[in-house]
């Protein structure tokens, strides 16, 4: 073989290298449920797998990629994320401290809600007959040691209002300490904690009427892999923003239906 066609075979076997690279992204998410949006718990990925997981899936197929998926405790995910190992993480919501290592579609300063996975709200719970409050931003009584989730954003959100936190594994922990009264309130995302109390048919649990927040929560890019490879990180975007659009109330009912 000469010197001319050996360097032909060797940009064609390059580029398409690059094009398999491109089209298989590594994903990783949290291994607690959060339905709607995943379900299961654990490794493994159900039959349904949740809105977010099938919207990300359709949204690969766009581009004639497909997903390879990880599930890992929350802390470890976001450390996977940070070094690298995976290429993204579902699911996230923004925060300065994640910018430093993960690249969120901005508009501005701020990450661009049309690319948005979900907009998810979190509540404050308490145990029935507390007096503990949660009112123009402030909780009553201030020393009062509140839970959050493991690795969930909401739990610098508490620090930052001068309360001391303490992180569970699970919603399932948080809501029998809460019950046992080791921690004074729980700070948990409203459709994930009220299925649990539902399922688990949990009494004497109140939701505070006042949300905690509310926040739209995204598909962040490593940002070694960004560096890399910028233009499907953007293309995928792009797509999550057509399916859900397009997919996004026929993947709600289906999983209301399931339930």
């Amino acid at each position: 073989m000469n010197y001319f066609l050996r360097l032909v075979v060797y940009v064609f076997a390059s580029c398409f290298a690059q094009v398999a690279l491109a089209c298989s992204f590594s994903i990783v998410y949290s291994d607690q449920a959060s339905p709607p949006y995943y379900l299961g718990d654990g490794e493994a990925i159900p039959a349904n797998p949740g809105i977010t997981v099938e919207l990300l899936t359709q949204a690969a197929a766009k581009m004639g990629c497909k997903i390879d998926w990880k599930r890992l405790p929350n802390r470890r995910a976001l450390r996977e994320l940070e070094s690298g190992a995976v290429q993204a993480m579902m699911l996230l919501s923004y925060s300065p401290e994640r910018a430093a290592y993960a690249v969120y579609p901005m508009l501005g300063d701020a990450p661009d809600p049309a690319y948005s996975l979900a907009t998810l709200s979190h509540s404050v719970y308490v145990k029935t007959g507390s007096t503990f409050k949660w009112e123009n931003r402030q909780f009553s009584p201030a020393q009062a040691l509140v839970g959050v989730n493991a690795g969930y954003s909401a739990a610098d959100e508490v620090r930052k209002l001068g309360l001391s936190v303490e992180e569970a594994t699970s919603t399932t922990n948080n809501l029998q300490k809460l019950l046992m009264g080791r921690i004074a309130a729980y700070v948990g995302q409203d459709l994930q904690v009220d299925l649990v109390i539902e399922d688990k048919h949990l009494t004497g649990v109140q939701k505070l009427p006042v949300p905690f927040s509310s926040k739209d929560y995204y598909l962040p890019f490593s940002k070694q892999f960004f560096d890399k490879s910028s233009a499907s990180a953007i293309q995928l975007w792009k797509h999550i923003a057509e399916v859900r659009k397009a997919q996004g109330k026929a993947l709600a009912k289906k999983y209301l239906d399931l339930y």
